[in-house]
Parts: structure tokens; C-alpha cells; sequence
């Protein structure tokens, strides 16, 4: 009978346990809530690859900055082949989105730049 008797009051050992942290749990995890973060979308001028291996090509486009590099566009704004060194800009496309607050990346800027479409 000790055996069942040991084994009855760990069973009951054990539903104490459980019913004193049902209780407690809830009771302990009062969280004060966060306030909310704002983080607005960002624009980003960058270049989307084309071409082959070894023969790159770009196109510059108006894209949200936490798409991939691929990602669909929001605008297509011009093309750039540095292999001959050649680009054709949409002028009065890129300095409306720099109006919106559109930020070009390095490589970007320089074309912008040596282009004359940025200071």
C-alpha cells in the first residue's frame, strides 16, 4: 500500500503545482503595452541587373528599399550600359522623385551627377 499511497500524493503533489501556476501565471505577466513605431517606406533609385554573364546591363528604377534587387518597380526611369557606357535618363521622372524625398544610391548619384540631372 506505500506504493500506491507514494504514488497518490506525488499525482497530488503535481496538481497543486499545476493549479498554483494557472493561477499565478496570468496574474505575473501584466505588460505595460508599447507604443507604437512609425517607420515610413523609403524610396530608393537604384540599378536592376540585366543582361548576361559578364555582360551586365542595368536599369534604373524607383523601387521601395526593403524589395530585393529584382523586386518590381514602382517606375522604370532610365537604362545604363557600362560596358559601353552609355545611359538614357528620364530627367524630369528622376528629379520628381527626388522632389518626393527619393534617395539614389552611390552608383546612381555619380550617373546622376555626371549627367547633370543632381549637384
Amino acid at each position: 500500500m506505500s506504493a500506491t499511497a507514494s504514488a497518490s500524493s506525488l499525482s497530488f503533489g503535481r496538481n497543486v503545482v499545476d493549479q498554483r501556476l494557472k493561477v499565478a501565471a496570468p496574474s505575473a505577466r501584466v505588460v505595460a503595452p508599447r507604443p507604437a513605431l512609425q517607420v515610413e517606406n523609403m524610396v530608393k533609385i537604384r540599378f536592376t541587373r540585366l543582361g548576361r554573364k559578364r555582360t551586365p546591363f542595368y536599369r534604373i528604377i524607383a523601387i521601395d528599399s526593403r524589395k530585393r534587387r529584382d523586386g518590381a518597380p514602382l517606375e522604370y526611369l532610365g537604362w545604363y550600359d557600362p560596358v559601353k557606357k552609355q545611359s538614357n535618363l528620364d530627367a524630369p521622372a528622376i528629379k520628381a522623385w527626388l522632389g518626393k524625398g527619393a534617395q539614389p544610391s552611390d552608383t546612381v548619384r555619380n550617373l546622376l551627377k555626371k549627367s547633370l540631372i543632381m549637384d
